[in-house]
């Protein structure tokens, strides 16, 4: 074979190689945003089917299950702006529809919602319970993530809390095993709470522990300090849908 036309598809084949980086990234984009409200930041990313959000901790012991045991409806993870912003643990200055948008952008999706005006009749376990007084949606992994002595840390937001029940008339410590569903209710009702990451199946924020059904708080948490971020640490909140990337 002509040499000259050796070298011609020698060179033509070396280029092609070198586009091909190009040619897959425009072919597959990340497709990851980020947005800043005030001093916090959203990130959506796509691929890996998770919403990131910075938020800041919040120690106030007055609060129920912050310091000692405690029963409660309001989210552990919530907006500053929310009517129950005070009693959030880790809370963010960006807005709530804002991070529904994002969970629903990146394919997560809500499977039953609970208007306010059937609450009282779903509430709470009882024999007549059945699967439309839980809250429904795609399951969710939520995790925390900071900086801790120069190292990134990151725990599963359930690590970080114990959970105390009532067994044969006493008290049991036991992990906390919440299933976090996506339900996106109080967006859906525009109801003004903040919650966005709620430790029952209330429909007043937006992913709810559905372990339990509607408005079931039998359970009492308390958070340990001893595994969480000092308060006043900046975090990441990571929204996750257990499917992964499709």
């Amino acid at each position: 074979m002509n040499k000259r036309i050796i070298r011609t598809m020698l060179v033509t084949t070396l280029l092609f190689a070198l586009a091909l980086p190009g040619i897959a990234a425009k072919q597959k984009p990340t497709g990851v945003t980020t947005v800043k409200t005030g001093t916090d930041t959203m990130t959506v990313d796509p691929q890996t089917r998770e919403v990131r959000v910075t938020s800041t901790v919040i120690k106030d012991c007055s609060q129920p299950s912050v310091c000692d045991w405690g029963r409660r409806f309001q989210a552990f993870f919530g907006t500053k702006d929310g009517k129950m912003a005070p009693f959030f643990i880790f809370s963010t200055e960006v807005n709530r529809t804002e991070i529904d948008k994002a969970i629903k952008a990146v394919g997560i999706k809500s499977r039953r919602q609970i208007p306010m005006t059937e609450v009282k009749q779903r509430s709470g376990l009882k024999s007549t319970t059945q699967k439309e007084d839980y809250l429904d949606g795609d399951p969710m992994l939520i995790s925390v993530r900071w900086k801790k002595d120069g190292k990134v840390v990151e725990a599963a937001i359930e690590d970080l809390i114990e959970e105390k029940i009532t067994v044969d008339g006493k008290d049991v410590i036991k992990p906390y095993t919440p299933h976090f569903v996506y339900h996106g209710t109080a967006e859906a009702i525009n109801f003004a709470s903040g919650c966005i990451v709620c430790p029952s199946g209330c429909n007043g924020g937006i992913i709810a522990d559905n372990s339990l059904p509607l408005k079931e708080t039998k359970n009492y948490f308390r958070f340990d300090w001893n595994k969480m971020p000092a308060p006043g640490t900046k975090v990441e909140i990571i929204l996750k849908s257990v499917y992964g990337s499709r």
